[in-house]
């Protein structure tokens, strides 16, 4: 080492730092400041990101605006849907099950209504809204009689009046004051551990070179100069910029596939998903709810049961839903002649829904739901004459009969009334000493693509798991028909008795779970979870929204309930796994492409910074001044811009993808050391070989480092051989034009500006040279690091 340092003062004569005397009349002199060229070039750099990003921002901003909650309000007179941002205090809005509260309100009218308060109590169990009567007499009641933005409706109806929108509200103030971020996905804590390595290994070189040039007496500003300009160049300062655009390309990519995304960070988790937990309607089923049959309690036709479910759907007023709207199309049977009286909304603790309808002087309670819970509050059943009989004579018949139509795959409600004429208003306790009446039986197609779905799923390495609210018969039988045999079932009642430990392993080995209860869905997501899977959830219900942020990827859909929409990440514009398959694709791609700039810029970035740190100690001027630094930096990051658009090997998407920070670190250090030693090469041939002195050592240093990380960019991203696997037509043009331009700089009158002079055709050719057989290499390379006689090794690298 000591040897070498002679032999290279010798050799220069230990020419002063800034030998080349530039003529530059042409220009005033602070135009020439090395200062205000490294400013304009990082300057350059922040408009280059900010731009990109700003452009992505905007673009994906368009889709969001697609999926944003809607809220009934009273204006002029009349009710309308406007968007919840457009909420203003002095609106009056109606609310029902499922909706979103959009600011601080006075409850004004109220019927059975119940409010999700967690989002500001973190209490799980819905809180009972009234109307205010009277004085308070008690100002700690004033709650029950106010209702908060962030908050959601769980059952009832009611209107209420606006007080508080936005960030007046009592949520507005607590997010002003708490600033909290969301939680970090997995994409967002493997780019901060990236980060971390980085700044660890910036610090080291540069304060380390910073000293070393100290002490060999080197002018300490250059010095700090050169320290500052070494940090630059190893920070992937456009990784913000990079990660912005290939994210929201793959959101605009998805989009045009129908699913739209919320937060752009949940896409490199929509890719990474090996388990997707959805219900059967919609993904295994049409969708569609039919109604097959209206059965008296021995399984046979009933006009009275038609009818009688007929009125409570046609006048229940509380959520939207497809049973209802399936039995208001009921042929054959009217409302005329009857009225409504009152209504117990349907929730999903009773699981039921009674309507209150009069006719004359009579009235009846008729109630519907699931069927056991309509026979917990019967006493009696309808017998063929019309007089009722004790339910236990004929309560095993009616599970029996029940059992028969599950096994057919029939989703079976239970139908019970009561005659209340003289007491016609009612709540939750009247729900009792009912007669049962019959039976609905409701069927939901299968659909004829589901099988070749799940399947295509399969091969993409994503294991369907269908939770449903319906019986185990139903679910199994859905099953089968559509080509799914032998699977096990878990039912809610099984899972009571699972003990969290045991769970996530019993979880795992199942894919058909039914019965299970709202709770269970989000019990089941976290043991997955735990079991070590990414985990996707489906679900466009009110009870569906704890699962939705339970799970690495929520996902809903635009037709679902304003609660679970606010809950998801992602928004489905059609509920459909095809739809969904291509997304998972996109966020595959998404990670492929953002794994690319980071192999890219670690491997050459690192290797460059550290040969410059290195080679500085040997002779007695900077390999590169740090204008130059920075500008190669710039250049290189320009082709990399366009790695959002590039394509991405087909055998890179079949398998779910997870950040290995230790792969990044393998690579990094065994591409940086190639990238090092053939530096080394290059300073051995311009000082031995052409024995070049400064200028022309920097001019020529510079184009071959330039070539390189072009050449390695185009061999890095892909794990095929590098003529195999065609890049996008953006990124060849992108890496020709600077290679173009690289060539041309030293020949560009403003060239002196950055300390760069013209090179003789023979040193050029040289650097060019050296610049094919490093890519030549760093493929040899990368196929012995991937293990291109197999892409299982890259599987198990990569995923």
């Amino acid at each position: 080492m000591v040897e070498c340092r002679i032999l290279f003062f010798r050799q220069f004569k230990i020419r002063s730092y800034c030998s080349w005397q530039w003529q530059s009349h042409s220009l005033p002199r602070w135009a020439t400041s090395p200062t205000l060229i490294i400013f304009a070039i990082l300057l350059l750099t922040g408009i280059l990101g900010f731009w990109q990003e700003y452009k992505a921002g905007r673009a994906v901003k368009k889709w969001r605006e697609m999926v944003r909650s809607l809220a009934m309000v009273r204006r002029s007179g009349d009710w309308m849907e406007v968007r919840q941002e457009a909420v203003v205090a002095g609106d009056s809005i109606r609310l029902s099950a499922g909706d979103m509260i959009p600011g601080d309100c006075l409850l004004l009218e109220s019927k059975d209504l119940f409010v999700n308060e967690a989002a500001l109590t973190g209490e799980s169990f819905p809180v009972e809204k009234e109307t205010r009567t009277g004085t308070p007499s008690d100002p700690s009641q004033e709650k029950r009689h106010a209702l908060f933005q962030g908050c959601s409706v769980v059952s009832g109806t009611g209107m209420a009046l606006v007080v508080k929108a936005g960030n007046d509200t009592e949520l507005g103030k607590i997010t002003r004051e708490l600033q909290s971020s969301e939680p970090q996905t997995a994409f967002e804590h493997g780019i901060n551990d990236f980060g971390y390595l980085l700044i660890r290994l910036t610090l080291l070189l540069a304060f380390g070179i910073l000293v070393f040039n100290i002490l060999l007496g080197r002018p300490a500003v250059e010095s700090i100069f050169f320290a500052l300009a070494l940090a630059v160049g190893m920070a992937p300062e456009l990784l913000p910029a990079i990660m912005m655009t290939t994210l929201s390309s793959g959101a605009l990519r998805m989009a045009k596939e129908k699913v739209v995304v919320k937060k752009l960070a949940a896409i490199q988790n929509l890719g990474a998903i090996d388990v997707l937990c959805s219900d059967k309607t919609g993904t295994l089923t049409e969708g569609t709810v039919n109604v097959h049959a209206a059965l008296d309690p021995v399984g046979k036709p009933s006009a009275k049961v038609r009818h009688y479910a007929f009125l409570n759907a046609f006048f229940e007023s509380g959520f939207s839903n497809p049973v209802d709207l399936a039995l208001r199309k009921l042929e054959g049977v009217s409302p005329e002649g009857f009225s409504k009286v009152d209504e117990v909304p349907y929730d999903f603790i009773r699981k039921r829904l009674s309507v209150v309808v009069g006719q004359g002087k009579n009235q009846w309670m008729i109630t519907k739901g699931a069927l056991q819970n309509v026979l917990d509050v019967c006493t009696k059943v309808e017998g063929e004459n019309g007089v009722p009989k004790p339910l236990a004579e004929l309560s095993e018949s009616i599970l029996i009969e029940a059992k028969r139509h599950g096994d057919a795959g029939f989703r079976i409600l239970g139908l019970a009334y009561k005659d209340i004429t003289g007491d016609p208003v009612i709540n939750r306790e009247d729900e009792s000493d009912m007669i049962f009446l019959g039976f609905i039986l409701l069927y939901d197609p299968p659909k004829t693509s589901a099988l070749s779905t799940i399947m295509d799923l399969k091969q993409l390495g994503v294991d369907l798991k269908i939770i449903s609210g319906d019986s185990a018969h139903t679910v199994r039988h859905t099953a089968e028909l559509i080509g799914l045999t032998r699977l096990s079932v878990l039912t809610g009642y099984q899972l009571q008795s699972i003990t969290d430990d045991a769970l996530p392993t019993r979880a795992s080995q199942t894919n058909l779970f039914a019965e299970v209860e709202p709770y269970q869905k989000e019990r089941l997501i976290r043991a997955l979870r735990a079991k070590g899977h990414t985990v996707g959830y489906i679900g466009d219900g009110i009870n569906d929204a704890p699962a939705l942020k339970a799970a690495d990827v929520g996902i809903s859909v635009d037709s679902g309930v304003d609660v679970a929409k606010e809950a998801a990440d992602i928004v489905l514009l059609d509920k459909d796994l095809k739809v969904l398959l291509q997304g998972i694709v996109e966020g595959r791609r998404t990670y492929m492409n953002t794994l690319k700039y980071i192999f890219i810029t670690t491997s050459a970035n690192f290797g460059n910074m550290f040969s410059l740190a290195g080679v500085s100690l040997l002779i007695p001027y900077f390999p590169l001044l740090p204008k130059q630094v920075l500008l190669l930096n710039f250049l290189s990051d320009i082709p990399a811009l366009f790695i959002a658009s590039d394509k991405v090997d087909e055998e890179a998407l079949q398998q779910p993808k997870k950040w290995n920070i230790g792969l990044i670190r393998r690579f990094m250090f065994l591409f940086g050391a190639q990238s090092s030693m053939f530096d080394f090469l290059t300073f051995g041939v311009l000082l031995l070989v052409f024995k070049v002195q400064q200028s022309a050592f920097q001019t020529a240093w510079f184009v071959e480092s330039v070539i390189t990380e072009v050449l390695i960019l185009l061999v890095i991203r892909t794990t095929r051989r590098v003529w195999r696997s065609r890049p996008s037509i953006w990124l060849i043009m992108s890496g020709l034009l600077v290679i173009t331009g690289t060539l041309l700089l030293p020949y560009l009158p403003f060239a002196y500006l950055f300390g760069f002079q013209p090179l003789p055709p023979g040193l050029l050719a040289g650097m060019a040279g050296i610049a094919v057989a490093y890519a030549l290499l760093s493929e040899y390379v990368k196929g012995r690091f991937f293990g291109m006689h197999g892409f299982e090794r890259v599987k198990a690298l990569i995923c």
